[in-house]
């Protein structure tokens, strides 16, 4: 017995060791772990555990596999989304993604893109965090895949993960409410992902010392809830935020950030857990099987947000950003001119069943403004008057197979393939050669940014943000659809300051079409 050990163990080594010599097999704190090489010049580890926790607990690392090797060839579980009416449409508009992925609550894993062997190591890291206003998201989507992303730019390795979403991560259970242990789960699922990466990502050819942060929407939002949560954090050093920040969430998009006990109630109620909030009734949650309380979520039509816990998110944010009590590492932060096209379009269609462009157009210009430019362009000041080296953009560019009603301009989220390189999934139509040029040229800043947080856009050409000044970059506008256009941020943000107004006019307004 003791040699046909041996015998295995010798074959397991060498097969080891000739992996490793490609990059294949990598070693982590929790044991190896083997990817492909999906592309000549990319390796991919899918599905690779960083955490591990039950429902409704803060997660720890995840279980030591000692020397069995972790196959890292599929994607592990989406976390559970709620797939509200609104969620769907927003999904269906989009190209249909994310609706039919196998969820479950051990769902707690990192994608890692990197670059072959005999390309360079030691790269620059870039942590996405998906969107979906912290109710529905997942990284096995095609348009999140970093294989693209990777190949055509060096010193870059992109790594995705999943966070837990709606009731499972931020119950609102009153409960759970404590002065020492947040109940936003997902964020906390964020800072175990981040410092997963930063304790093995060399093993995979990345830098440790060179981790930024990238997200769009809620992700973005995390991005920002980070810096503010961790102001003396040493391990990320940037931040891309796209269309997100914490105004995105105090702005009420996703919701005020407080207990929402009734919520709480309702649900437990409607799957026979009472709707009295005591220790019974938690164990009572804490028991039911997740697709039970998922479609519950589903059915109630209610949302469970983020909660102000003076742990992950502060009752004082604005007095703490005035005071620039926030991480400073380098900002690149924007948004997209038509982001509420999206969110009116799919209401209409939900409610009507058709969208009348005239309406789209009026509210989805109003909360746009409201809801998106205004706080990037707040979020960006803050950063500024604290010194931190801050760029602002706006993303213009329209294609038709992002775009794929006419109603739906430079929405909210459709930068996201130009990005990621993946226009090539769209089953709307082939993309564009001026889409895949801007597409190129988009990658190569976030590059740049990741690269070197503090000086890369500098010498990529793009000036530090002044609201004054031409310095905003403009992202597919048609004086240079394939590059960039600078104008000045105070022009964007000249209403900024009647957005109570603004909010007025638009409920004036859908009431009369109501």
């Amino acid at each position: 017995m003791k040699s046909l050990l041996a015998y295995l163990s010798f074959l397991l080594a060498a097969a080891t060791v000739k992996a490793v010599g490609n990059g294949l097999v990598v070693t982590t704190q929790e044991g190896p772990v083997a990817g492909t090489l999906v592309l000549p010049t990319v390796r991919q580890f899918l599905g690779v555990p960083f955490a591990s926790a039950g429902r409704w607990q803060a997660p720890v690392k995840p279980p030591n596999r000692g020397l069995r090797v972790f196959e890292a060839t599929s994607f592990g579980d989406t976390c559970v989304q709620s797939l509200t009416p609104a969620n769907l449409e927003f999904l269906l508009l989009t190209g249909g993604e994310g609706i039919n992925v196998t969820e479950s609550e051990d769902c707690f894993t990192v994608n890692v893109w990197a670059p072959a062997v005999q390309r360079k190591q030691g790269t620059a890291v870039l942590l996405w965090i998906y969107g979906g206003g912290f109710q529905f998201g997942s990284s096995n989507l095609t348009v999140y895949n970093g294989q693209n992303f990777v190949r055509d730019n060096d010193d870059i390795t992109i790594v995705s993960f999943n966070y837990r979403l709606n009731i499972f991560g931020q119950p609102n259970a009153p409960q759970l409410a404590s002065s020492t242990q947040s109940q936003n789960f997902g964020l906390l699922d964020l800072d175990a992902a981040v410092q997963w990466v930063h304790d093995n990502i060399a093993a995979f050819g990345g830098d440790p010392n060179r981790i930024s942060l990238f997200g769009q929407s809620a992700g973005a939002s995390a991005a920002d809830i980070y810096t503010f949560a961790h102001p003396n954090d040493t391990i990320v050093k940037g931040v891309i935020e796209e269309s997100g920040n914490l105004g995105f969430i105090t702005s009420d998009a996703l919701g005020n950030p407080t207990l929402n006990v009734t919520g709480w109630n309702t649900v437990a109620a409607a799957i026979g857990c009472g709707s009295t909030a005591n220790a019974a009734q938690l164990k009572c949650m804490e028991a039911v099987p997740f697709r039970t309380l998922e479609n519950a979520v589903i059915s109630t039509g209610i949302e469970f947000n983020l909660l102000t816990d003076n742990i992950t998110i502060f009752s004082d944010t604005l007095a703490r950003a005035a005071a620039g009590n926030f991480l400073k590492v380098p900002l690149l932060g924007g948004s997209n001119l038509n982001e509420g096209d999206i969110f009116i379009v799919a209401a209409q269609l939900i409610t009507t069943g058709v969208a009348l462009p005239f309406i789209t157009e009026v509210l989805a210009d109003i909360m746009t403004q409201t809801t998106f430019t205004c706080p990037a362009s707040s979020t960006a000041q803050e950063r500024l008057a604290a010194g931190v080296p801050t760029w602002r953009y706006q993303y213009q560019g329209v294609f038709p197979d992002i775009s794929a009603r006419p109603d739906l301009r430079a929405y909210h989220s459709s930068e996201i393939p130009l990005v990621f390189g993946t226009y090539n999934a769209s089953t709307f139509a082939a993309p564009t050669a001026t889409e895949v040029a801007l597409s190129r040229y988009m990658q190569s800043a976030w590059v740049a940014f990741a690269r070197d947080p503090a000086q890369g856009l500098v010498g990529f050409g793009w000036p530090v943000y002044a609201p004054q000044a031409p310095t905003l970059v403009q992202l597919g506008n048609a004086a240079n659809a394939t590059g960039v256009v600078f104008t000045e941020g105070a022009l964007l943000d000249v209403t900024c300051g009647a957005i109570p107004q603004l909010q007025a006019i638009a409920a004036g307004f859908e009431a009369g079409f109501a």
